[in-house]
């Protein structure tokens, strides 16, 4: 088929002017806060555990249904929904690996109440609740597995974080190249 890679299949004006697609990004960190505050209402008794186990469901279907709503409803061009639905489908992960941890911290806990478990001072301080440092943190982190604390070095290795950096942009312009040249245009010619 020759060269057939187009910049306006990526990006176009109407990829930059997809303003419903950039708000419902910014509202995406609703989600993890009202995660949060459905643990602090756990932790603190207030609400019962399936009550939390329901909400936490319902936060987690909602950070994926809500961009697709948004999505379809704007008829939004390529890169622009493909940007949402990968930072939605990642805030997915991350909401359901906060719960699942924090409901075992919680169980946990009950058990140290009650008697039955040892808990050690370094276990201590993980058995604690969710902070907002600690969501922020873990929202932020490049990771999928929350745990209260994170073991971290004393400083940052500059030389890896570029070569990670240039490693995401050298496959994401090749992965670009392989879908507008190969791909494209065998979905074209199928319909």
């Amino acid at each position: 088929y020759g060269l057939l890679i187009r910049a306006g299949f990526w990006f176009s004006a109407r990829s930059l002017g997809d303003w419903p697609l950039l708000m419902c990004c910014l509202t995406l960190p609703i989600f993890p806060l009202a995660a949060l505050v459905d643990e602090k209402l756990s932790q603190r008794k207030i609400i019962d555990e399936n009550v939390s186990i329901l909400i936490h469901i319902i936060i987690t279907t909602s950070v994926i249904v809500y961009p697709v709503v948004v999505i379809l409803k704007c008829e939004s061009a390529v890169l622009s929904g493909f940007v949402l639905m990968f930072i939605a489908s990642i805030t997915w992960l991350k909401l359901v690996s906060f719960a699942h941890t924090n409901y075992d911290i919680r169980v946990l806990s009950k058990s140290i109440e009650k008697g039955a478990s040892h808990v050690s001072s370094t276990d201590e301080e993980n058995i604690k609740g969710p902070t907002i440092r600690s969501l922020v943190y873990f929202m932020l982190a490049p990771t999928l597995c929350y745990q209260p604390s994170y073991p971290r070095t004393s400083f940052i290795r500059k030389g890896w974080v570029i070569r990670q950096l240039i490693k995401c942009l050298v496959f994401s312009g090749l992965m670009g190249f392989i879908i507008e040249q190969y791909i494209n245009p065998i979905v074209q010619n199928s319909k």
